[in-house]
């Protein structure tokens, strides 16, 4: 995509401040490497926040593990705080005036797998922020060649639409998509009637169209993008266009109320969801 970055240089930054979940697992490295590389891209201030017993030896281990990390060059702050890690993690959010937080996602079996998946759960639907989850943390962070957005006409929602313009902008990704998931009974009425298939074609136009001059009115024209609409036939299908086009990040407003897409995706099967996401996910709220 095209070097659309100008717009963004003088605006304030997408997140001011972030507080990155540092967990003593395997993929610690991983998860605070790729922190590093997104909140770098975005002039982000980061937070280091480790939930657990504050001692000596705790407090070492996580300074030897930034040090390994590439926040090693300019260590932030720490702060190790015992508690219900969601808990934690949304207080020391609001403590330090935060609008991200950043966390790994997953782990793949046993008891680890269950805990992570509860903390993200909480996290996704609690936090006051943002929230960036990493599904496959990377020790050495591959670049974001595909974004994909969901859209939303709902109060509050363009935010998502900002967010993925600007990173897109700022991390030169290849390709922007854009896609607004709809339910109608009127396109299956259609189905039922002859030259259905022109008229089927005419009312993805207008969906198209709509969602074009949404997002244009959001202020994103100047950057490149693709738009299309989902006839959302199963609740899968915002998920399975991620999927298809093999996005890197998918970025979506967070949950407000019953009716939002994401409720509508994931419903009460948030956690068993986490574990299915085909790449890593960013809740903006």
């Amino acid at each position: 995509m095209a070097d659309d970055r100008h717009k963004y240089i003088d605006a304030p930054p997408v997140f001011a401040k972030a507080v990155v979940a540092a967990a003593f697992s395997p993929r610690l490295t991983a998860v605070l490497n790729e922190a590093h590389r997104i909140l770098k891209l975005l002039g982000t201030w980061p937070v280091i926040a480790h939930v657990g017993d504050e001692s000596p030896t705790t407090r070492v281990r996580l300074e030897e593990a930034i040090d390994r990390s590439h926040f090693g060059e300019h260590p932030p702050v720490c702060i190790i705080q015992h508690g219900n890690p969601a808990d934690v993690l949304i207080q020391v959010a609001v403590e330090h005036d935060a609008d991200l937080i950043v966390a790994g996602a997953l782990a793949k079996e046993g008891l680890f797998k269950y805990y992570l998946g509860s903390v993200a759960r909480t996290i996704a639907r609690q936090a006051p922020c943002s929230v960036l989850l990493f599904t496959e943390p990377q020790v050495k962070p591959q670049p974001l060649h595909k974004i994909h957005c969901a859209v939303e006409y709902r109060e509050g929602a363009q935010s998502a639409v900002r967010v993925a313009a600007a990173l897109a902008a700022y991390a030169r990704t290849r390709y922007l998509y854009y896609t607004h998931s709809f339910t109608s009974e009127e396109i299956e009425e259609k189905r039922r009637v002859e030259n259905r298939s022109e008229l089927i074609r005419q009312f993805y136009q207008k969906e198209d169209e709509k969602l074009k001059s949404y997002i244009k009115g959001v202020g994103v024209e100047d950057v490149q993008y693709e738009a299309r609409c989902l006839y959302d036939y199963a609740r899968s299908t915002t998920l399975n266009f991620t999927r298809e086009v093999e996005a890197d990040l998918f970025i979506i407003h967070g949950p407000t109320d019953r009716f939002s897409l994401w409720n509508r995706m994931f419903g009460q099967d948030l956690e068993l969801a986490l574990h299915h996401l085909p790449c890593s996910v960013l809740l903006t709220r």
